[in-house]
């Protein structure tokens, strides 16, 4: 069928097919004239799409719960709707109360306490919209859940942020679009399985590696292949290494987020272990 039969079965324009089309979301067959062309798959498709969109889903992250639609992935949207909600709320309220009042101090002092009331990932995350927000949110968000309680971790919540708006991490043009996969929430599901096994790991590490020296070794061994320092993730894995020691992170950012986050610290300490244990098995 063409556009205008889908778009009349679907309950929606020509227009807004179009645009989902440009952005990837369907992908229609192209007819012998050079029509697009929809299935009726592609309009249930549209149904889908339309409804997600009018319960206030981004057109980003419509693909993962269209074509995966799992609980972890409708979890992470429902959890950023009820913080945004809420703090609209909060933004709201003080906004009438500045209408009402015009006293910008007292509304100001207001609008600072509720900000420390909100979790730290929160507030890293409106600090840095984009690399740097996803990149915390994806490897620390567990352990910045709480809001900050202490004159010690407010200080390094302020060292963290100067370090990550005095930083510049240069990534290769090759390596973007392996980047931006990375924000995925297919591609955080797969982080958190591994975070989950890494905890196992760091749990009782010398009984891990006993039970696991077999798979070990492989890796080891597809490690040192020319198909691994190939690969994207190894090139990556290069660039965050030359970051690491030119930027500061192990030297100043790091001990900071150890402040910033008991949980983290302990994860640490854990972790500290897990390595010395695994030189001492495997030394390189």
């Amino acid at each position: 069928m063409y556009i205008n039969e889908a778009a009349k079965l679907s309950g929606t324009t020509k227009k807004a097919i179009e645009y989902y089309c440009q952005k990837g979301l369907l992908d229609p067959a192209i007819s012998e004239n050079g029509y697009k062309s929809f299935s009726a798959e592609d309009v249930e498709k549209l149904k889908k799409i339309s409804l997600l969109r009018s319960l206030g889903v981004s057109v980003a992250n419509i693909p993962e719960l269209v074509n995966k639609g799992d609980s972890l992935a409708f979890g992470k949207i429902i959890d950023t709707q009820r913080r945004d909600l809420q703090r609209r709320k909060e933004q709201n309220d003080l906004l009438k109360e500045l209408a009402s009042s015009l006293d910008w101090n007292a509304v100001k002092l207001k609008a600072a306490a509720a900000e420390c009331r909100e979790s730290v990932i929160d507030r890293l995350m409106i600090a840095f919209p984009g690399f740097w927000g996803n990149y915390l949110s994806l490897h620390f968000r567990e352990f910045l859940m709480n809001p900050i309680e202490t004159e010690e971790q407010e200080n390094a919540y302020h060292e963290i942020c100067d370090y990550l708006d005095s930083v510049h991490m240069e990534i290769p043009d090759e390596l973007e679009d392996y980047v931006d996969s990375l924000n995925t929430l297919d591609s955080q599901e797969i982080f958190l399985n591994t975070r989950d096994a890494l905890s196992d790991v760091i749990d009782d590490p010398e009984d891990w590696l006993v039970n696991h020296k077999e798979i070990i070794e492989r890796y080891l061994k597809f490690q040192d292949t020319e198909e691994y320092r190939n690969s994207d993730g190894a090139k990556l894995k290069e660039v965050l290494k030359r970051f690491n020691q030119e930027q500061g992170y192990n030297s100043v950012f790091i001990p900071a987020m150890r402040k910033l986050s008991p949980a983290y610290d302990e994860y640490v300490l854990k972790l500290q272990k897990a390595d010395q244990a695994f030189s001492q098995h495997y030394q390189q």
